[in-house]
């Protein structure tokens, strides 16, 4: 089981950018996933092998209305990124909610049980 603290991800609306010569990720999720990328190596040894289940847990930064699934594919390409995980396809379940308390998302990735 994996169980870390992120920065709050970029929205999957802010990925990419365009540039005159085609699509490009954008600077700022560029920087989140370095940010994000240095706490999650540390969970390496803790990675999950086959399906898994994802937990998000996430603080508002600010008062706008927001859409919280916007914040499952940066995290889950994240995942995969850092060997956390091998492919986001292997995900059995999302669960995602807003929190009061904290800052970020906290992010939790357990093995899936199957029946």
């Amino acid at each position: 089981m994996i169980d870390m603290q992120l920065p709050y991800p970029v929205s999957s609306n802010a990925v990419w950018a365009r540039t005159k010569t085609g699509m490009r990720k954008s600077a700022k999720y560029t920087a989140w996933l370095i940010e994000a990328g240095q706490i999650a190596k540390h969970y390496r040894a803790h990675a999950v092998v086959g399906k898994y289940n994802l937990y998000l847990a996430a603080s508002r930064p600010d008062n706008r209305k927001r859409d919280i699934d916007n914040l499952i594919g940066s995290v889950s390409d994240l995942l995969v990124s850092c060997g956390l995980v091998r492919d986001d396809s292997d995900c059995e379940l999302v669960s995602a909610r807003w929190v009061t308390t904290g800052e970020g998302v906290n992010v939790r990735v357990e093995r899936a049980v199957t029946e």
